[in-house]
């Protein structure tokens, strides 16, 4: 399997809405969606998807993804002024990474990957591009058409370093939806695909896992932390690395490259709260494996 070829199982919801938003951009018009959903519940990938697919369909769709950060200013996105041009009495703009999303024939796509940790000051573009299709520089009385429609994903309020995107910008989408981790079954499908994807000659080995690492990662996240498919399919990754190079694993190494896969995700947590959630999964998955074991 190509890495290409990952598939997107469940959220039909999600998918509904990407296939709407292809057609509007086969048909020419403005559609704006946001999907709002934890990390790892498939958004990026399915986005993606439907890029490929939509290009596969209709030929080239300008696209440009540009991804949110608090330091990012309107000139990072949009362009600013040409000083070279300024100063021989001309006025233009050196075009930011927005641009290559400019479409002719049909409008392209500014895909902005967690719109939420944009400042306000910063998502103000987007609104122009969704309601206008262009984009005003501030501090010049030049405006440049920039035809594209926009598609954005943010994480939920309780994740940490992001901002809460103003009533007056959320109303420009068209659709917001919510999507969720998706049920045991699924999620098992997520894990062999990746592993028979990435480690297809370890598969028989590791499969033994994946059971045990699923149900522990969904009992994690009873106690309120946002652990998604990333945390088992992180380890299965440090699993088969351990099966390349040392050609096998034991309990106490799962335990430990899951513990690790764990850490990277809580460390806006108190010292104090780490440990006692790591222990708790260290347990968790302990018993998953004892069970696995019988």
């Amino acid at each position: 399997m190509q890495v290409a070829k990952l598939v997107v199982f469940g959220q039909d919801e999600l998918k509904q809405y990407l296939r709407l938003f292809s057609e509007a951009i086969r048909l020419g018009l403005r559609f704006h969606l946001l999907i709002e959903g934890p990390p790892g519940t498939a958004k990026t990938l399915a986005v993606n998807r439907m890029i490929a697919t939509l290009k596969q369909d209709v030929g080239n769709v300008p696209h440009v993804r540009v991804t949110g950060s608090q330091d990012a200013l309107p000139s990072d996105l949009i362009g600013d002024l040409d000083i070279g041009k300024y100063r021989k009495g001309e006025m233009d703009i050196l075009e930011g990474p927005l641009f290559r999303a400019h479409g002719e024939n049909v409008p392209g796509i500014v895909y902005a990957d967690e719109l939420n940790r944009f400042s306000e000051y910063t998502l103000i573009i987007f609104t122009e591009i969704m309601a206008e299709w262009q984009v005003s520089f501030p501090k010049t009385p030049l405006t440049k058409p920039l035809r594209a429609n926009v598609i954005a994903t943010m994480n939920p309020s309780d994740i940490a370093g992001i901002t809460e995107v103003p009533q007056h910008i959320m109303d420009r989408f068209n659709a917001r939806i919510v999507v969720n981790y998706p049920d045991k079954a699924t999620e098992l499908r997520v894990v062999d695909q990746h592993v028979t994807c990435y480690y297809k000659e370890f598969a028989p080995r590791l499969k033994t896992f994946f059971s045990p690492l699923v149900n522990t990662t969904r009992a994690m996240r009873k106690l309120g932390i946002s652990l998604g498919p990333r945390i088992y399919l992180s380890t299965m990754d440090l699993l088969a690395l351990e099966l390349s190079s040392n050609g096998s694993i034991n309990r106490e190494t799962v335990i430990q490259h899951y513990e690790n896969a764990v850490r990277s995700r809580i460390g806006n947590l108190e010292e104090d709260k780490q440990s006692e959630f790591l222990s708790t999964a260290s347990i968790a998955l302990r018993g998953e494996l004892g069970e696995r074991k019988k």
